[in-house]
């Protein structure tokens, strides 16, 4: 008791002559006391996994106008704008990890994997006990427990690429199914290619499970989260801009509730503004370093 009550008074004594706490050492201290966390990320933190931030500079939609490419009633008019990017980033993340040509050719793509950011949020719930929700604008699966990072409770705002569904019929294929009709057709043999997969029985367009502009987010997606964060002391935003709406209106939600705080971890300075807490760095980096804290001060109490 004496020394928790001796930390207490040098905190106190550096607030008083106005020195700022470390934003790290903050941030650990209300996850350690909190109960209920919400983790909103994006893209940035599956960057170090291999998958591009499309929106920096040289990322997909720099070659692809998102306003066509990933438009609904574009891909309804002419699906083979939207699998000709698509096609596009699987060729980019497999050389990304390093895959070959060759290898693109015959299918045997590399998959990207969960990143020590992603295994870090893990953490949180399965080694600390929190009760973590994470909501994420992410499309890539790296949170989940299937091929993921092992978090149980995820929303995933924009959908899902794990797997498609048919336009026609409705049926859902997975997406290594949609990986071997690609091939079959020999999409990665050339940069150019234009293959739309289709439903093998009925022969309608298959559309991967993600949003698209002009799209309605997931049924029950913003409602699920808004909760989430209502029922969180904590809000961790990581890897994001905050910019894409109406995803963005969600975090931000945690400051209506009484005593509750937003930590933002961004490699830039992007959503500083909005921070109670601002950790800047790689999320790669950051989180194992936040986590590591978290359980030593949960240690202590």
């Amino acid at each position: 008791m004496g020394n928790w009550m001796s930390k207490r008074h040098r905190r106190g004594r550096a607030a008083a002559h106005g020195e700022a706490e470390d934003p790290l050492e903050a941030s650990a201290r209300l996850i350690a006391r909190a109960r209920s966390i919400t983790v909103f990320t994006g893209a940035g933190i599956s960057v170090e996994s291999g998958i591009p931030d499309f929106r920096s500079e040289g990322g997909l939609w720099q070659r692809f106008d998102p306003a066509v490419y990933c438009d609904y009633d574009v891909f309804r008019d002419r699906p083979e704008m939207f699998w000709t990017m698509v096609t596009s980033l699987y060729g980019d993340v497999h050389a990304r990890l390093g895959g070959t040509r060759e290898e693109l050719r015959r299918g045997e793509l590399k998959k990207p994997k969960p990143n020590a950011g992603h295994r870090a949020l893990a953490e949180l719930e399965a080694g600390l006990g929190k009760r973590v929700t994470v909501v994420t604008q992410n499309i890539d699966g790296l949170h989940g427990t299937e091929g993921g990072a092992g978090s149980t409770r995820v929303i995933e705002l924009h959908g899902t690429e794990a797997t498609c569904t048919c336009v026609k019929c409705q049926a859902v294929v997975p997406r290594d199914e949609v990986m071997r009709l690609m091939v079959a057709h020999d999409s990665f043999a050339s940069s150019s290619s234009c293959y739309v997969p289709r439903h093998e029985g009925c022969g309608g367009v298959l559309k991967a499970d993600v949003v698209l502009f002009g799209e309605p987010l997931p049924v029950g997606a913003m409602a699920a989260a808004a909760k989430a964060v209502m029922a969180s002391s904590v809000v961790l935003v990581v890897g994001t801009s905050l910019e894409v709406a109406p995803a963005n209106m969600i975090p931000s939600m945690v400051k209506y509730r009484p005593f509750g705080k937003l930590i933002i971890n961004n490699l830039d300075g992007s959503g500083k503004d909005r921070a109670d807490i601002f950790l800047q760095g790689n999320s790669s980096e950051v989180l194992p370093a936040l986590v590591r804290r978290v359980r030593e001060l949960s240690q202590r109490q």
